[in-house]
């Protein structure tokens, strides 16, 4: 019998994505034992995991199918992911990309080299994997859920919007209904992430999305110099509008999406009279926005030390 395509998750995908991960943990200064419980195996695993060189597991992906940058990528969220010690989180995007990659039929001359039975129109796995918008703002959101990002938390809070494909109205977007706070020094979000509870961001989005139908998620974060000086620092494309004073969130909304242009990073709006100012960062999906913040936030803690 033909091993089924998901067996390229399980039997090649996750044991190297594993082996990989453990090997960022441990450069970070974790140790084997809180390495093992993060990544689901036992301590003598990680350190099995530790004493090959990185190129095996790494050529390994590549093989599968995979691209130096999207297994980098990858890793990234990952990482971020798992130090918030969120297993279910983990688990969604583990399953989630694997599934995806499966449908987009990126493993199967893998497959086949494995077992040549494999018709060449063989095409099973396109139906595998259907977004779910949900599940992307349930992992970007535990991303958020750290303590470096605390600082960049505006006055008037912020929040992070996720956009379907062709979204039409605000019912099309999902946000945190009551956005992103601090509690305790931890930017959290006041409730779970809810369609049509973000008008502002929705107007954002929709109208950008007429001209770049990728960009599907913002998150606004405060401004001041030093985050302009982070973002340039990054090398992220900036542009900027403002200050306009007394503006209504329709107005800023409408600001910020007329100064968007394809490949920019980020919009800022400098406020005004009565408006604080905001830093608008855009990306395809709210992991990517919120891998962005992250940089910033990094960033922004160096030019305070």
């Amino acid at each position: 019998m033909i091993d089924t395509p998901l067996s390229l998750i399980t039997d090649v995908f996750i044991p190297n994505i594993r082996a990989l991960e453990a090997k960022r943990l441990r450069s970070m200064g974790m140790s084997q034992s809180r390495i093992a419980v993060s990544i689901g195996v036992t301590q003598p695993a990680v350190k099995q995991y530790l004493d090959v060189e990185e190129r095996f597991y790494f050529e390994k992906l590549l093989e599968l199918g995979l691209t130096p940058e999207e297994v980098n990528k990858f890793l990234d969220s990952l990482t971020e992911i798992l130090l918030g010690n969120d297993i279910k989180a983990s688990m969604d995007y583990v399953t989630s990309f694997g599934l995806m990659n499966l449908s987009r039929l990126k493993f199967c001359k893998f497959h086949r080299s494995m077992d040549p039975r494999i018709p060449q129109e063989c095409s099973i796995c396109e139906d595998l994997f259907k977004e779910d918008e949900e599940e992307e703002m349930y992992v970007a959101l535990s991303m958020i859920q750290n303590e470096i990002i605390s600082p960049l938390i505006p006055e008037v809070m912020s929040n992070l919007a996720f956009a379907k494909r062709g979204a039409k109205d605000i019912n099309d977007v999902i946000a945190v209904a009551g956005r992103i706070t601090k509690i305790r020094g931890i930017p959290t979000p006041a409730s779970k992430a809810l369609w049509g509870s973000s008008k502002h961001l929705a107007q954002i989005l929709i109208s950008i999305g007429k001209i770049c139908p990728e960009i599907r998620s913002v998150m606004n974060i405060k401004y001041d110099e030093k985050v302009m000086v982070s973002m340039k620092d990054i090398g992220f494309k900036i542009a900027v509008v403002g200050p306009t004073d007394l503006a209504t969130n329709d107005r800023i909304a409408e600001l910020v999406s007329s100064a968007y242009s394809q490949g920019i990073d980020a919009v800022v709006h400098l406020g005004g009279k009565g408006v604080e100012p905001n830093t608008y960062i855009f990306g395809k999906t709210p992991i990517e926005v919120v891998k962005k913040v992250l940089e910033i936030a990094r960033k922004y803690r160096e030019s305070n030390n």
